[in-house]
């Protein structure tokens, strides 16, 4: 048994899975929880329109890393993975710097490619022996990828929630015909993306999970009630509708949603909702296993 602490950046949040990991052979990997935090810190706000970290942004997530230090500290092994927002941003660097000055871990950026590969890595594990798409909704980047047991496809598409809200959707309420805009962008995208074929749509990370719980009519988030329930279609497609015509403080009093994932929560469902269509899904299951426990099996696998 290896006890692992992996971290992961990503545009909207800064992440810690605290594990024991048993096992390392394929389809004998196990990966027991031990902790598992979060905190909405919006690293990619205002990155599309200068190119960089703004020092907000960058004081809030160094703030989030410098409280899983202990974490990081007392683990046999840990790791911090950078994905969309830092493979994008011109001051990467100086934001690298001052992450591995707050917790003694230099960030290691992964490409979208390798971000597919974990997210399926931790999703199969709640999904086993059967051909699944996971959907991995990212802040700046959406992930799709296939396979039965290991990767068989894998595409990463840059639409995700803040960059959606930074170009197209702003502050709401969101009027029908900003709405159809960033819906018809959405769209667009995902289809000249070339999704081949698709299995059983999984989605992992906060906006599925958020949805999730917000569906199931949860007030604060409960990861074994999310952890493998199934959202449709059309209730994801009622809530888009609903949530259009609310402002930002209106918006964090829903569901599971909250002041710090409302400013970019409808971009994510515009992408959610594109993601389904373009597959011809009528609903996808939710899976709490992500990102996160793919990069836990790694750290132990090499």
């Amino acid at each position: 048994m290896t006890r692992v602490a992996v971290g992961d950046i990503g545009t909207n949040t800064v992440r810690l899975l605290v594990a024991d990991v048993v096992g390392v052979a394929v389809g004998e990997v196990k990966v027991d929880e031990v902790e598992v935090r979060t905190d909405v810190v919006g690293l990619g706000r205002g990155l599309h329109a200068t190119g960089r970290l703004q020092p907000d942004a960058i004081r809030r997530t160094v703030t989030a890393l410098r409280s899983f230090s202990a974490a990081f500290a007392e683990a046999d092994r840990s790791i911090i993975v950078a994905t969309s927002a830092s493979r994008d941003a011109l001051n990467r660097d100086e934001f690298f710097d001052a992450a591995q000055a707050a917790c003694g871990i230099r960030p290691s950026l992964i490409s979208g490619e390798q971000e597919a590969g974990f997210a399926f890595a931790g999703a199969a594990q709640a999904v086993p022996g059967e051909l699944i798409t996971v959907i991995d909704i990212g802040g700046g980047s959406t992930e799709f990828v296939t396979g039965t047991g290991h990767v068989e496809s894998a595409v990463s598409i840059d639409i995700g929630s803040v960059r959606l809200t930074d170009l197209y959707l702003g502050e709401g309420p969101v009027s029908a015909e900003v709405l159809a805009q960033a819906r018809s962008v959405a769209r667009h995208n995902i289809a000249s993306a070339d999704l081949g074929v698709t299995g059983r749509p999984v989605g992992v990370a906060g906006t599925c999970t958020t949805v999730a719980g917000t569906l199931l009519g949860l007030t604060h988030h409960d990861r074994e009630r999310i952890h493998l329930s199934r959202i449709a279609l059309d209730d994801v497609q009622d809530l888009t509708a609903r949530l259009s015509s609310l402002d930002t403080s209106q918006i964090a009093r829903v569901g599971t949603i909250g002041e710090k994932r409302a400013p970019v929560i409808l971009g994510g469902l515009v992408v959610l909702e594109a993601s389904l269509l373009a597959m011809g899904a009528i609903d996808m299951t939710i899976s709490e296993r992500d990102l996160l426990h793919g990069v836990a099996i790694a750290l132990v696998s090499n």
